[in-house]
């Protein structure tokens, strides 16, 4: 069977398998988002003030926890019983502070919801998380984020940088699993394009 028709094959059976009477409803099988870690050291010139993540808000077709398949252009199907472990904003918020922490473009990065005051704080958007299953071509990971970087030093905040950054990972499979992994290393591409900007704009 090939790999797309394989996942609306298996949406389908889950939920001729929920309708039938007296059956046992499938369990819901959890993933986390891990990006893997930086490939590179610090740079000597990272910056030495503190940020912290802010906000961090995921599109509303994106923001629950199962996960979305693109079937056709305009067809998405949301999978309940292949889901993420947390809602996906607080999920990504606190994997891209632990992996921009890790990656050194500031002394520290805190974590969404933190109390401390820092110079920076760095806001959010995802707005693409889905699997491309569409017939006739390869599946693949999409992740799209939209970055602010808000300098809080002045009397009045001020933006300092802003950043739209997308990946598209194509995936061996068309499977939850591949594309929970495809979105881990998409998001690494992204966070590493924005380090980069943020080291240009030190």
């Amino acid at each position: 069977m090939r790999p797309i028709r394989s996942v609306a094959g298996a949406c389908a059976a889950v939920v001729l398998a929920a309708c039938s009477i007296g059956k046992p409803l499938p369990q819901v099988t959890t993933y986390v988002v891990g990006p893997p870690p930086p490939s590179s050291a610090p740079a000597a010139a990272q910056r030495q003030e503190t940020m912290r993540m802010g906000n961090v808000r995921v599109a509303a077709a994106f923001a629950d926890h199962g996960l979305v398949y693109r079937m056709q252009d305009v067809q998405y199907t949301s999978d309940p019983y292949n889901a993420f472990i947390a809602e996906p904003a607080a999920m990504l918020g606190n994997r891209m502070a632990e992996w921009l922490d890790r990656a050194g473009p500031f002394r520290t990065v805190g974590q969404p919801g933190g109390t401390q005051n820092t110079p920076y704080v760095l806001e959010a958007t995802v707005t693409e998380l889905y699997g491309d299953f569409r017939p006739g071509q390869p599946p693949a990971a999409v992740v799209a984020v939209q970055f602010v970087l808000i300098d809080m030093k002045g009397t009045r905040s001020r933006i300092v940088l802003e950043r739209s950054l997308s990946s598209r990972v194509n995936l061996p499979e068309a499977t939850p699993a591949a594309l929970v992994r495809g979105y881990g290393s998409g998001l690494a591409e992204i966070l590493t394009q924005l380090v980069a900007a943020m080291n240009i704009a030190n």
